[in-house]
């Protein structure tokens, strides 16, 4: 086989490992994880990486982060641009193939076992049909898949920079708050990392909220927003998350019905998993059915978040095994 590398660039870090097969699965190798803040380009990451593994690559597939076009790519969320015929040149290799990332993360799904897999909604598990993949983290990535027998075909979107639409009255304070300072809301700005911060700001801004002490202690308030709502510590917090999570399903919803996915829906990205118990206790299915006509239908469609973080890792991988 030939030396694969696979890769992930999300809208804040790189994942790059060495590919082998071992029992007819996949086995990442020499997995290496960076910070992207502190490169100036991805070249200077891969240099790094192929220096301290020694490793003779000559074949790379890379999950991006942002809309892969004639295979290039400017990331959504970084100051960077990627060309495979540029880095196919400039490191020697032999094929390079640039896949969106959430496509990357579809094809992930064919090398995880069931233990990988949280249940939000059973639904009808027999249906056939559509799937769709939504992942919240730097970004909203969003994607449809269709399912041939066994083949599945994953169409990349930019599905999460379409406008946020709001779901009631609190929701709609949200998106005049997030007008007023961005001049367009996209859904983006609601469900992400920075989404949560924007909910939070919005509610110390406009509807008695407080920032405790933890808040201006942390240096990822994201993360510490989450902390606080899942520990019950502080109710913006809380309150916060609620709203997250209730936007979150909407637009779960949204994919659904536009793609039809009967055969499921998938959660990925780096926050669902770190909020299992907000997903589970039924707000997020309350919201995703609530859609006046076809709430029976929705509630018909299975819902799983994926739990297993190397997923768009390994579809990467998949993807490059057949190149």
């Amino acid at each position: 086989m030939a030396s694969l590398l696979a890769g992930f660039i999300s809208g804040s870090s790189v994942e790059l490992a060495r590919v082998s097969e071992r029992r007819g699965g996949l086995r990442l190798v020499s997995h290496a994880v960076y910070d992207a803040s502190e490169f100036k380009s991805f070249d200077s990451i891969l240099r790094l990486y192929l220096r301290k593994s020694r490793a003779e690559i000559t074949i790379a597939c890379l999950g991006v982060a942002g809309p892969v076009i004639n295979d290039a790519v400017s990331t959504t969320n970084l100051p960077w641009h990627l060309s495979g015929p540029d880095i196919k040149r400039d490191f020697g290799f032999r094929k390079v193939s640039l896949v969106n990332d959430v496509v990357a993360t579809a094809h992930g799904l064919t090398q995880l076992e069931p233990d990988k897999f949280f249940t939000v909604n059973v639904g009808d598990s027999t249906a056939r049909g559509n799937r769709g993949l939504i992942a919240a983290g730097t970004g909203l990535g969003e994607a449809l898949i269709n399912v041939d027998g066994t083949r599945i075909r994953p169409y990349p979107s930019e599905g999460g920079h379409c406008d946020f639409a709001p779901g009631n009255q609190l929701e709609s304070e949200l998106w005049q708050f997030l007008y007023s300072e961005l001049g367009q809301v996209e859904v983006e700005d609601v469900v992400s990392l920075r989404g949560l911060e924007n909910i939070f700001n919005f509610l110390v801004d406009t509807h008695g909220g407080r920032r405790g002490p933890w808040y201006e202690k942390s240096d990822d308030h994201p993360a510490a927003i989450i902390e606080m709502a899942l520990s019950g510590r502080d109710d913006t917090a809380s309150r916060t998350l609620d709203i997250f999570v209730d936007c979150y399903a909407s637009e779960a919803a949204n994919l659904a019905l536009k793609g039809m996915t009967l055969g499921g829906i998938y959660v990925g990205g780096i926050i669902a998993p770190g909020i299992i118990t907000f997903l589970d206790k039924g707000q997020f299915m309350r919201r995703f059915v609530k859609h006046g006509k076809m709430e029976a239908l929705l509630a018909r469609i299975p819902v799983g978040v994926i739990i297993e973080e190397r997923t768009p890792l390994l579809g990467a991988a998949t993807i490059g095994m057949t190149l």
